[in-house]
């Protein structure tokens, strides 16, 4: 294989790009996975401790720089929306990246395909 990208057919290069791509879009979704799994973590944590709480004991809500005292009722059902929110929304993330995965493979295997002599129909 020709180790200057440059050496290469215009439909490998085309291929290569979108590899690279792929390798960002992955990279990027990555990083807002574990994102989204550290602000879950943090509402589980909270859900478990208000459901360690007794109904008569005061609960505060953080708004900002400020702290509210808060219904704790409403707070747990706040609390359990936004863990739902936040599993729909990893859910979604985890399913594109297999996507993009699926995608990539299938360029690489084209590539090596178009690198050994063949056409991308061949793999496809």
């Amino acid at each position: 294989m020709p180790q200057n990208p440059q050496n290469l057919p215009p439909e490998a290069q085309q291929m290569l790009g979108e590899l690279q791509q792929s390798q960002q879009q992955l990279q990027q979704m990555e990083q807002q996975r574990m994102e989204l799994r550290a602000h879950k973590s943090q509402i589980d944590k909270a859900v478990e401790a208000l459901k360690e709480t007794g109904e008569d004991e005061e609960v505060f809500r953080v708004v900002g720089p400020t702290v509210i005292k808060s219904n704790r009722d409403d707070l747990l059902e706040d609390l359990e929306e936004k863990q739902e929110t936040l599993e729909v929304k990893l859910k979604s993330i985890e399913k594109k990246e297999k996507d993009v995965e699926d995608k990539a493979k299938e360029n690489q295997e084209k590539l090596r395909n178009l690198m050994s002599g063949g056409s991308t129909e061949e793999a496809g």
